[in-house]
């Protein structure tokens, strides 16, 4: 059996350090970009400045999907599903799957797992099956084993 409430626990924790490390890690890089307005800037300068730019850009469009993920991963309700819905965690093809956010793979429990969103296409293929329904997505069956 798996322990829905810790899991939720456990993707919010996981979520919580990967917010703190991307904005550690925009920070240090914002503090090693800056321009010094007192120093001679040249084209070069003004070059590699705007590539920085779209890289601080990037961490911080990360930041924000972080903060997003974490925002979803609170509002989802973790209690037993009966279906494949939003907070459920299934047992596909002897692989867990956790419906949440678009996060990858990792262990919980022992068990390695996949979290995926609502917005993902294999979901939308498993979207209000039950336990025992198969569903087919690039050519591949997948069999829905399980659902906590």
């Amino acid at each position: 059996m798996i322990d829905k409430k810790e899991l939720k626990k456990f993707l919010i924790e996981n979520e919580t350090h990967t917010i703190e490390n991307t904005e550690e890690k925009l920070l240090d890089f914002v503090k090693g970009t800056m321009l010094n307005r007192n120093d001679v800037i040249d084209q070069d300068d003004q070059s590699h400045h705007r590539q920085e730019e779209r890289l601080r850009k990037q961490l911080d469009k990360q930041v924000h999907d972080h903060h997003h993920h974490l925002e979803e991963i609170e509002a989802l309700n973790f209690n037993p599903s009966q279906v494949v819905e939003p907070g459920a965690v299934i047992k596909v093809n002897d692989n867990y799957m956790v419906i949440a956010t678009a996060d990858g793979n990792f262990t919980f429990e022992g068990k390695n797992f996949i979290s995926i969103s609502t917005k993902a296409p294999i979901y939308q293929c498993m979207m209000g099956k039950k336990k025992g329904d198969v569903c087919s997505f690039n050519n591949n069956d997948f069999k829905i084993e399980e659902i906590y």
